[in-house]
């Protein structure tokens, strides 16, 4: 297919799968912290002064609840770094197996890395805020997140020089999301997402100002 055809044809999943937006699903995101991609193009996690509330039965053990706090994080730091470099990104490592996600992950990677499309360092900034998790049992649980995204995705053109990049998705907005996960192998990963809000050019968190 002609990568003119192709970029065409990604633009709808990179703006319902990097934004996380209206009720598509697949994608990642983070926790109580917020992931920032700063000038240097690395990723800092800082940790947000919101309080998150923790919705688990009295039978569920504090550090069940933690390490889903934990691997969700991880997982939505992980993705962001996939979004960077695609060719170096391994789904299975937060999406769970047989799952929308990893459906959706694995064409997403597929499809960026024959059309050499990646997030620009420095761009933006990923910001997300975990209101709620939910231990539904022991190998399924719910995390709700509200998160703001304006990292900037680009056509990286034919060399590694940014000097001939071309805009693919500058898209900023914010999202209440619910995400479903499963264990894997005693990790947390994620199952499934579902956007309930979104709001362009808008940050409805209530992210602090830089």
């Amino acid at each position: 297919m002609p990568l003119k055809k192709l970029k065409k044809r990604l633009f709808i999943p990179v703006l319902f799968g990097l934004c996380s937006c209206v009720t598509q699903e697949g994608v990642l995101q983070l926790d109580t912290g917020k992931l920032v991609l700063s000038p240097t193009g690395e990723m800092s996690r800082v940790m947000d002064t919101v309080p998150s509330t923790t919705h688990a039965s009295t039978d569920t053990p504090l550090d069940m609840v933690e390490q889903l706090r934990r691997d969700f994080t991880a997982n939505d730091l992980y993705y962001h770094e996939c979004m960077v470099a695609p060719k170096k990104c391994d789904v299975t490592r937060i999406s769970a197996p047989n799952s929308p996600q990893r459906a959706d992950l694995t064409r997403r990677v597929r499809d960026f890395s024959v059309a050499n499309i990646h997030a620009r360092t420095g761009s933006g900034v990923a910001l997300i805020r975990i209101d709620s998790l939910t231990i539904i049992d022991a190998n399924n649980a719910m995390v709700n997140t509200c998160s703001y995204n304006s990292i900037v995705m680009v056509d990286g053109g034919a060399t590694d020089s940014p000097v001939d990049d071309i805009i693919f998705n500058n898209t900023v907005a914010s999202y209440l999301s619910v995400w479903m996960l499963t264990l894997d192998n005693g990790v947390w990963k994620i199952y499934s997402w579902t956007t309930s809000m979104t709001k362009f050019n808008v940050d409805q968190c209530g992210f602090p100002k830089p």
